[in-house]
């Protein structure tokens, strides 16, 4: 099976990880600059979906309880990179949304605009 082998992050009281084809970010991204963090696990993400021809992945965020701006922007900037690829190599990007954090269905209902192809929302209770 081709799971994703990204190694984990845990800082500034976010934990990012995978499970398999599921990408978990869980926690509290408040800090001022999350591109720090967030952009090199994002590349390793996207990198090794495209390596092991992963067609689709789910982005599990219903334990993500704040996202500032900047990391919304570094998870745009993953979907207009993935949306670049020819059309052989795109995958899905299944977003999982908690309806407990309002946040999350106006800001992921934003950004599946940006491909709505090859994303889409889930919200769980």
């Amino acid at each position: 099976m081709n799971d994703l082998n990204v190694k984990s992050v845990s800082e500034s009281g976010i934990e990012m990880k995978t499970e398999g084809n599921t990408i978990i970010f869980s926690g509290s991204i408040n800090h001022p600059r999350p591109q720090v963090f967030m952009e090199p696990f994002m590349d390793a993400v996207h990198d090794n979906i495209v390596e092991k021809k992963i067609k689709e992945v789910n982005f599990d965020i219903t334990d993500l309880r704040f996202l500032n701006s900047s990391g919304i922007r570094e998870i745009v900037d993953w979907v207009l990179k993935m949306s670049k690829l020819p059309d052989s190599e795109k995958y899905m990007i299944n977003f999982i949304c908690s309806k407990q954090h309002k946040w999350q269905e106006s800001s992921i209902t934003t950004l599946i605009y940006l491909n709505q192809n090859y994303t889409n929302k889930v919200m769980k209770d």
